[in-house]
């Protein structure tokens, strides 16, 4: 493809083993596969990584540039892209989301998923949270994902609370599935990447979740770090009813872009990061929601993982830090630890 040497121009001998274990531990690719890697300006370091580990390995590949192949922000791939991306066994999209482009991202998912296509997601992935996260043991991440949704899959729901000020409780679904992202990404399946959360769209929530680190979309662009104006959601019935901020410009933003398509303002995931392997960074929405903690969407469920009956057309993710989850009487996680338990037995698990 014409923007292969491109991409590689960019290519970071840093970044050299992080790009091999992406693509061969988590994707699990071989000289069979067809590996197709899309990225932007933006992430072209992190999207070369993995196109030439693919290289290297002697893999078949495409490569795409966005900016080459239409304006952004992109409605929907080009082409060209789609007819690679359907001939391929792996895909990577290594992008840095601009506002309306969610559209083209599930875009690009539902492919993946149609064409039983082992896809990794890296949205606005630096390459120092790609070296921090390709080093986690995915396998322990994994074992102690077992642990923990055998706790959260007999709870009718958890209490989360920080010492921040959130405060909320939440109801799990009965109908709604529990998603694993592992980093052990099998066919017909996505996950992002660095990995390592449990997920679902819960049926309720209600109280209130302070975000002190990221928030996601477009909006970690303008807002990388939020220590100095944390975001406080108040929810009911799963649904946002206000936002605070001391920066006013955010929560302003914020309120009138979950109200732009219907089901914005609606809870669409609950997430509990499980890689302990990790730490917060700033700026780096994917990472941080794999740090163990809980974290939430507003807007889109990804219903096709989820089973959730309803779906919007935008989605932004908030993190916050310090979260303790109690399920009945059973402590789950204090100050951002795993309870003793259910780290019991695996492997050291400190990043």
């Amino acid at each position: 493809m014409p923007d292969r040497e491109e991409i590689l121009a960019s290519a970071d001998p840093a970044l050299a083993e992080a790009g091999r274990r992406g693509l061969t531990t988590c994707l699990g690719a071989v000289k069979d596969d067809t590996v197709t890697v899309v990225a932007d300006e933006k992430n072209i370091v992190v999207g070369a990584a993995f196109l030439s580990a693919a290289i290297d390995a002697g893999i078949k590949t495409h490569a795409f540039l966005m900016e080459k192949h239409g304006k952004r922000p992109m409605k929907r791939f080009s082409d060209s892209a789609v007819q690679a991306i359907e001939s391929s066994t792996v895909t990577v999209l290594a992008v840095t989301p601009q506002p309306g482009e969610l559209k083209s991202r599930i875009q690009f998912i539902d492919l993946t998923t149609k064409h039983q296509i082992r896809h990794a997601h890296l949205v606005s992935v630096s390459p120092d949270a790609l070296r921090m996260g390709m080093r986690a043991d995915y396998n322990a991440v994994d074992a102690l994902q077992e642990r923990i949704l055998e706790v959260l899959g007999h709870a009718g729901g958890v209490h989360v609370f920080s010492a921040l000020g959130t405060n909320l409780d939440v109801t799990f679904a009965n109908d709604h599935r529990w998603v694993r992202s592992n980093g052990l990404i099998k066919p017909g399946y996505w996950q992002n990447l660095p990995s390592g959360q449990v997920y679902t769209c819960p049926a309720t929530c209600d109280g209130s979740y302070v975000a002190d680190w990221s928030i996601g979309d477009w909006f970690e662009q303008s807002y990388p770090d939020l220590h100095e104006h944390p975001v406080t959601l108040s929810l009911s019935g799963g649904r946002l009813t206000s936002v605070s901020c001391p920066n006013r410009k955010l929560a302003r933003e914020l309120t009138l872009f979950t109200r732009s398509s219907k089901n914005g303002d609606r809870v669409g995931e609950i997430g509990f990061g499980t890689n302990p392997f990790l730490k917060f960074m700033k700026g780096q929405m994917v990472l941080n929601e794999d740090v163990p903690g809980v974290h939430l969407a507003l807007g889109d469920p990804f219903q096709d993982k989820t089973g959730a009956s309803w779906s919007s057309s935008v989605r932004v993710p908030l993190v916050g830090a310090g979260m303790s989850i109690t399920a009945g009487d059973r402590v789950v996680m204090e100050e951002g630890v795993f309870a003793p338990d259910l780290l019991e037995g695996l492997p050291e698990m400190s990043g």
